[in-house]
């Protein structure tokens, strides 16, 4: 991006806040930073450190040269072309277990209605996917203080303005692309769509985000599912989630309930 780009798409974050988060969540905006969810934490530990407790901010950037997805996988996060940000807050230990899918469902919510389709669904346990392509994913990392209290750090990248030559990845998609005629949100609108659909996800009682989860969830009963666990392969078919969100996965040994892995066929 050029200069003047670049500058005019800085300030359009703190332009298009969501007036009702002006008191809620604070905003930090910078251009160009290695990882958002390294400055959130940094930010963060210079609060408990000086044992303060922190409002709720969002930490957003135009480019990462550091990104960090699930795994310590690498995450492209080139510069303008999508929402790179991590957003902290503190949790009671109860709600910071459904915290990954619940955020899940936040930003899927926040992608529908920039598509007015119900387009974007979720890969368990929290893709973002158009179809069997990745738009987005997040990552969460939790700081438990000596007193019990829990901070969630959470970092999300949705694609945004890729065109189809400049996905990071392959199977990647993007909303420009996904939108087609449609699109024309910028990305500080996307970002005041997924804050606000985060803000009250989490503000509000969490006694039926499975039963959201569920709703936008990409696989269906009876479909063939792998997945990698830390002891190797599973394969069989999709056979719903237990009350705590957990993978249950039909095999011919009978059914098998995955609480950590990664599904990549389905």
């Amino acid at each position: 991006m050029q200069a003047a780009t670049r500058s005019a798409a800085l300030g359009d974050f703190p332009a298009r806040w969501p007036r009702e988060l002006v008191a809620e969540v604070s905003l930090v905006a910078v251009d160009r930073v290695d990882s958002t969810q390294r400055l959130a934490r940094t930010l963060l530990d210079r609060h408990l450190l000086e044992e303060e407790s922190p409002h709720p901010f969002v930490v957003v950037a135009l480019e990462q040269s550091a990104g960090r997805g699930r795994q310590g996988r690498p995450w492209a996060s080139a510069a303008g072309k999508g929402l790179w940000a991590s957003f902290v807050l503190e949790l009671d230990a109860r709600s910071a277990q459904s915290l990954p899918m619940r955020v899940a469902v936040a930003l899927a919510t926040a992608v529908n209605s920039l598509l007015g389709d119900a387009l974007c669904r979720l890969k368990w346990p929290n893709d973002l996917v158009i179809g069997r392509s990745k738009l987005g994913g997040l990552l969460v990392d939790a700081v438990t203080r000596p007193d019990g209290r829990v901070w969630s750090v959470v970092g999300f990248g949705i694609n945004h303005g890729h065109g189809p030559d400049e996905l990071p990845a392959p199977g990647a998609v993007s909303l420009r692309l996904a939108a087609g005629a449609r699109s024309g949100s910028t990305l500080a609108e996307l970002l005041a769509r997924a804050q606000t659909e985060l803000w009250t996800e989490l503000s509000r009682d969490d006694s039926n985000w499975l039963e959201r989860y569920r709703t936008l969830a990409a696989h269906r009963a009876g479909d063939r599912i792998s997945c990698d666990l830390p002891e190797g392969r599973l394969e069989g078919t999709f056979a719903g989630f237990d009350e705590c969100g957990f993978l249950i996965v039909a095999t011919e040994r009978g059914q098998r309930t995955v609480r950590s892995g990664e599904v990549f066929a389905w």
